[in-house]
């Protein structure tokens, strides 16, 4: 289902209403030249009050995209990002019970604070040396943006198991040959 949310105020009655029983919404956004809409960052802010979170964007023409909306799941990872924004939403008085149960999961299972923190060019250097036995997912990772290389990087870094870091390059390999971004559908 694709929304359309002139302000925050009708997302927020939205969430409000359908936080539990929706599995999820894509949120039409509009760009600088596009029609008034929400911006992406306050529908995050907004979807973190109630347990949710974003996920995929896709471009719909020149003055619109649609970005992903859903349930947070028990074991997604929070970033640094979405935590500070959470702290400040405590703070504003703004979370709802489901934001809190949100994060009283991701602390109990360890979601909260994850082991590797933060992304380092050594990290995608290293990664970057696991990849190059394979010359056309190399190609494919070398071009892509910063941040994409960075998430491919902590997927990987992130695993605790050796056995476990050998299927996840497996599958990244897989994915960069067909020049997949890691959200993209298989």
């Amino acid at each position: 289902m694709d929304i359309l949310f002139e302000n925050l105020a009708d997302f927020r009655n939205w969430l409000e209403k359908n936080h539990q029983s929706s599995s999820g919404i894509w949120l039409i956004l509009g760009k600088k030249e596009g029609p008034k809409t929400i911006s992406a960052d306050d529908a995050l802010k907004e979807a973190l009050c109630y347990g949710w979170i974003d996920g995929q964007i896709r471009k719909v023409d020149e003055y619109t995209y649609i970005k992903y909306f859903a349930p947070r799941r028990k074991k997604s990872i929070w970033s640094k990002r979405n935590r500070d924004f959470t702290e400040k939403l405590i703070r504003e008085g703004l979370m709802k019970e489901a934001g809190y149960q949100a994060i009283d999961t991701a602390k109990e299972n360890g979601q909260w604070t994850p082991k590797l923190e933060e992304i380092t060019e050594e990290h995608i250097s290293e990664f970057t040396q696991l990849v190059q036995e394979n010359q056309l997912a190399l190609e494919h990772f070398s071009k892509m943006s910063k941040s994409i290389q960075k998430n491919y990087t902590g997927y990987y870094f992130s695993a605790k198991q050796e056995e476990t870091k050998k299927k996840r390059l497996a599958q990244i390999i897989v994915r960069l040959e067909r020049n997949l971004k890691p959200l993209d559908p298989l």
